[in-house]
């Protein structure tokens, strides 16, 4: 009887692909589960990923800011002379004001008034922020009144395109090109302007929401870090932009509830992934229960029955998950496109959510294998 064990035949494809309709419907079952979870995953992530979205734009090797400035959503702003207290240090190559607030921007298409944010910096440096095409406007934006738009941001601003004037905060302003950074959940979009104009508005730089520090090559960071700590009162912080960003996404989970709300999402398609594909599983093994009691007859142990079982969930797994992660990606691009929040996918997750989808079609094997291991021979007569 042993060489019935050894022999190279497909039995796990061959019993699935028996009923290739029901395949079909089965695996769709299995995609809209792994459809699931990327979309809670995606969404979870897309908050903090947009939440987090100014960090990693900034080109600075360490940023300054008020001890109380707990999320990047708040503008709470230090004196402009903590920049003059580090900026002798031998390692400071160049620092930056940085300054951020909110303002009225009015819709001329639906002459309604809606809050927009506003960046601003001085344009005698390279730009304090990795944003394409933003370099080119330098000398523009230190004329008064000049400002770029964040085409990205939500279109309740309505259409706003390069040469148009606007109307913010009661001001009229001249769009000389636009930028992409994109909204968070608090903010809708941006309006970007040099110091000039910041000043103008506001009629004063004494007050900043961030320094900006950029280090000489070859300086240590956290050696600096540590210098500039002895330097500067206990009212302001010293992070990288990367720690800034970690931070800001911590922020969001511990004081949000998008963590165990999407979190509480996964399990929810995990569960019912399981339920699908024990389903799925159990109705094959109904349908081929002849073909199991046969085999216990004529000497297959149960380890391989276990087995078998085993191969056809994982086979169920990967077949599903591609299905699901073709239509998760097209409902990625999708939200993005009509919400602004950043969705995507990365290999990391890409490869979180296929493990989740081998483990609930694994878990489910165990409860459908139940009905094998108790198929009798002698049923057959």
């Amino acid at each position: 009887m042993k060489i019935f064990s050894h022999q190279k035949i497909p039995l796990a494809s061959k019993m699935l692909l028996h009923k290739k309709g029901r395949l079909i419907l089965s695996l769709l079952g299995i995609a809209f589960s792994v459809v699931i979870m990327f979309m809670e995953i995606g969404f979870f992530n897309g908050i903090n990923d947009s939440q987090a979205n100014l960090p990693p734009l900034i080109n600075a090797d360490l940023l300054i800011m008020h001890h109380r400035r707990y999320s990047m959503l708040e503008t709470v702003t230090i004196p402009r002379d903590r920049l003059s207290q580090v900026r002798a240090l031998p390692e400071v190559a160049e620092t930056i004001p940085f300054y951020e607030g909110m303002d009225t921007l009015f819709n001329a298409q639906e002459k309604r008034i809606r809050a927009i944010s506003i960046l601003a910096f001085p344009q005698d440096t390279k730009s304090p922020l990795r944003v394409e095409g933003l370099e080119k406007y330098r000398e523009q934006l230190k004329i008064k009144g000049n400002v770029l738009y964040d085409r990205l941001s939500r279109e309740i601003y309505g259409n706003i395109k390069p040469g148009d004037e606007i109307i913010l905060g009661g001001r009229r302003q001249n769009v000389i090109g636009t930028v992409k950074i994109g909204p968070n959940i608090k903010v809708d979009g941006y309006i970007i302007m040099g110091e000039a104009t910041w000043v103008n508005n506001t009629g004063s730089a004494d007050k900043i929401n961030l320094g900006l520090i950029r280090l000489k090559p070859g300086a240590d960071i956290k050696a600096v870090k540590q210098e500039m700590r002895g330097l500067l009162p206990e009212d302001t912080i010293i992070m990288t932009p990367e720690e800034a960003r970690k931070r800001e996404v911590m922020f969001t989970i511990q004081s949000t509830p998008t963590g165990s709300v999407f979190g509480v999402g996964v399990i929810i398609g995990f569960i019912i992934g399981v339920i699908i594909c024990y389903q799925i599983l159990f109705n094959e093994i109904t349908d081929h229960l002849p073909q199991y009691a046969t085999m216990k007859a004529v000497g297959f142990s149960k380890k391989f029955l276990v087995k078998l079982v085993m191969k056809q969930s994982i086979l169920l797994s990967v077949l599903g998950f591609i299905p699901g992660l073709v239509g998760g990606g097209i409902l990625y691009f999708i939200i993005q496109y009509f919400t602004r929040i950043l969705m995507f996918m990365t290999p990391l997750r890409v490869f979180f959510v296929f493990v989740l989808t081998v483990l609930m079609c694994v878990v489910a094997s165990f409860f459908a294998m139940k009905k094998v291991l108790k198929a009798d021979p002698a049923d057959l007569y």
